[in-house]
Parts: structure tokens; sequence; C-alpha cells
């Protein structure tokens, strides 16, 4: 999708988040007072009918970063990569709080060559009332030809800058039809288990940050790629660090809502596994919730590069053990992978694919009752009762998730031990690795509801 992209750019805390998410009409970047929450590029596609143009806003992190290290380099140089890749620059200046740092990036645009020709249309963001407009001879005296006062926060001249985005992608070419996404991908994972390398190893170049220090990903960040005749949007979620809906850092629990909203619209979600820290109490309550919402998953072992001794049978031996701990009631793929090194990562892609094109299918319904039939027939159930389990009939409801509906002689004698043995008979019937099989079970009088 060879669309242009608008950046929105400045130093941290001046709101260019919030004007992202008002621009956009969603809130999709993490807004919050303290400076530097966004680290990476954040992209989402802008199509309003009444400016006439389609492009990709996105939203960068604060540049004015004054102790670099490994991470913070990493953010410079990828929002520089971006910068020099937008037709349109959006520079975004607190009106209430105007730094040298300011003045040093206006320079930096005029002087640099790379940026001479960009369309930059500079902004002073937070001028909420228009009668507290001032002079802006400061801005003026850098060569600065317009200046735009606006309010993110409360939309004041926010349809103005799209116009004036708009008068600059005039001459840009127009994309008739957009192509959606085949399918999702959502990597999850403990923080600096290594989701954004993975990210980055299935694109090819470096697409966001990555640092030894947890939690550099906070935002879920989403890429597109083609593999397999597929056209994939694939989403590196915030590392989780426990499943709770509440928590005292706000920041915390902004990022793991949002790495469970990713969870919830993927058709797949990758778990990524640390070889190198094996699997915890965690790794096993984050299965369980990606598997009750019956999403289809596999699990990615990554850094298998950094295990030493291994022998022919030392994946073997960590996979035996691995699903004895999630105990899932059908098999789930597991593959070994290097992240840093990109092994197997395109295998790891083509799993997805394969995944995918298993969790959408659909089971005629005469079909499935004579298959669900013959399974509880051959089966051979201790019961404290004369009763047995009996099947009146059963439908596919959905395929995402895959889901069937049982009606029975008696719900409660269909207990955990019979409807395991159903998943993993139909599971082996109909090669469903790695897809959850949910089954909703009700009586006979219940059909009618």
């Amino acid at each position: 999708m060879n669309l242009p992209r608008v950046s929105i750019v400045g130093r941290q805390n001046v709101g260019k988040s919030t004007l992202f998410n008002e621009i956009v009409k969603k809130k999709i970047a993490i807004t919050h007072d303290h400076p530097g929450v966004t680290r990476d590029v954040l992209q989402t596609l802008v199509d309003y009918e009444e400016i006439g143009k389609k492009f990709y806003l996105c939203d960068t992190p604060g540049l004015d970063i004054e102790n670099l290290n490994d991470l913070t380099s990493s953010i410079i140089e990828l929002s520089f990569k971006q910068l020099q890749e937008s037709a349109v620059i959006v520079f975004l200046i607190d009106c209430k709080d105007i730094r040298e740092y300011d003045f040093k990036l206006i320079r930096l645009f005029r002087e640099d060559p790379r940026f001479q020709t960009k369309n930059i249309i500079y902004c002073v963001n937070k001028a909420d009332n228009p009668n507290e407009d001032y002079d802006f001879e400061l801005l003026y005296r850098e060569g600065i030809k317009e200046v735009l006062p606006i309010s993110a926060l409360g939309r004041r001249n926010v349809k103005l800058l799209l116009q004036k985005i708009a008068f600059y992608l005039k001459d840009t070419s127009d994309v008739s039809e957009i192509k959606k996404p085949d399918f999702k991908v959502a990597i999850v994972g403990k923080p600096n288990s290594g989701k954004s390398s993975l990210l980055n190893a299935f694109l090819g170049y470096n697409r966001v940050a990555v640092s030894k220090l947890a939690g550099t990903t906070r935002d879920s960040v989403n890429a597109y790629i083609y593999h397999e005749n597929n056209w994939i949007e694939i989403v590196d979620t915030a590392g989780i660090r426990k499943i709770s809906k509440k928590s005292s850092d706000s920041l915390e629990f902004y990022s793991y809502t949002r790495a469970v909203k990713s969870i919830e619209e993927a058709n797949v979600v990758i778990h990524l596994i640390d070889a190198t820290k094996g699997i915890g109490e965690f790794d096993k309550k984050l299965f369980s919730m990606i598997y009750k919402q019956g999403k289809p998953i596999i699990f990615a072992v990554n850094k298998w590069d950094l295990i030493e001794d291994k022998d022919g049978k030392t994946f073997d031996t960590y996979k035996s053990l691995m699903i004895q701990r999630f105990h899932p009631t059908t098999e789930v793929k597991v593959i070994s992978i290097s992240a840093q090194q990109r092994q197997r990562v395109q295998k790891l892609l083509s799993e997805c694919i394969s995944v995918f094109e298993k969790a959408n299918i659909k089971i005629p319904t005469n079909e499935l009752n004579k298959k669900l039939q013959t399974f509880l027939s051959e089966a051979k159930f201790a019961h404290t009762s004369k009763k047995i389990p009996k099947l009146l009939y059963a439908t596919q409801v959905s395929n995402s998730p895959f889901k069937l509906v049982l009606f029975v002689n008696h719900k409660d004698l269909f207990k955990a031990s019979v409807l395991n043995f159903l998943k993993k008979k139909i599971s082996s019937a109909y090669k469903l690795q790695s897809v959850p099989i949910l089954l909703d079970v009700r009586s006979e009088r219940d059909k009618e509801n």
C-alpha cells in the first residue's frame, strides 16, 4: 500500500500523541503527562472523504533526548528514517513552553539537505483561546513563513490542519482501493522476550526500537508484510507483566489494555517464550487468557541460539516439558526461533498462514453430527449413574473462535473429561492443531432459546 506518510514530530510532551488520536478519532497512541511515553513510530490509515486524500498518519517519539544510550539512539535513528520517508511533516511546538530545542529542530529542517524540500507545517499546540494568540515573532525570525495555532485537545483548527495536509498531498498519486490485510497476527509475551526483534526480523528492517531494557515497547505497533500470497498485518504488543485490569501505574495499565485489545482483534497469536528464562506461572496465565478467547496460537521459543550443548533431542525434551506445563486440550504448534539471528522466522510466518487457514474451516452440520456421534459411541466414560452422555444435535456457530454448540440429554453428564475427549478427537479429525475448540453445551430444553 504505497500511500504517502504524514508524520507528527516535535520534542517530548508537546501533545503529538494527543493530536494523532484526535485526527484519527480513536485512542490509538498512549497519552501521558510523563515525557518520553511514545518510543516507536505508530501509524494508521486516515481516509476522510471531506479532505479527498488517503494517507498514513504517523506519531513519532519526542526527539529532545539529552542522554543517548542504545535505546534512545535507536529511537532517534528510527524517527529520522521515518521523517525522511514522509511526504508531509507536522512540526508541533508547545505555545506555552517554547524551548531552545524547538529552534534547533527548526534550523535542522531548514538547513539539512534531507529536509529542505519537505512540506513542513509548523503548528503551535495548546493554543486553546484565539484571544490569547500572541505574536510568533520568535518563530518567524527563523525563516518560517506560516505558523498555525491549534489545540489538539480542544480540536481547534484540527480541520484546518487536515486541509493543509491535503493541499500538500494534492500532487501525490491516489490509490483507488486500499487492500485490507488477509488476517492479523499479534505477538505477545513477557517483557524482553524478543517481540520487537521478531517484528523487525519478519520485516527485514528495524521498524521498532529494540533494547535489553524490559518494557521498551509501550504501545502496540503494527506493520504489514506480504508472504506466500498473503497480505498480513503484524502487531508487536507491549510486554505484559501481569494479568490484571487494574494497576497503580497508569502507563502500565494502558499498555496492558492495548495488548489485550490486540489479542482480541488478532486472527492468530504468537506466544513468545524466552528460552533462556524458561516457563513461569505468568506464561501459563497469559496462555490461558489467549486460549479461552479461542484464538489460534503458536508457541515460538525465542533465543534458542543461546541454549548451549544442544543435540537432536534437546528441543523435543523442552517441547514435551512445555506442553506439560500448559496442558492445552488440543495440540499446539511449537517452533524454536532466534529473532536476533532471524532463524526460522519465515517458517514461523508460514505456520501462521497455515493455522489461519485451518481455523477458517466450516464443517457441514450433517458431517459434524455423524463424527461426534461416532466419537461418543467409541468412548468409555466412568459414570456414577446409569445415564450416559448423549448428543442430540450439534452445529458450528463460528470459526473465529472455532465454536460448536452441542444440544445434549443432560449437561451435567458432559463433564470436563468428556469435553476434552471430544476436543482432542475433533482436533485430530480436522487437523486443527493450534486452534482452540470451544464447546457450548446446552440441554434440549434450551434449544429454542
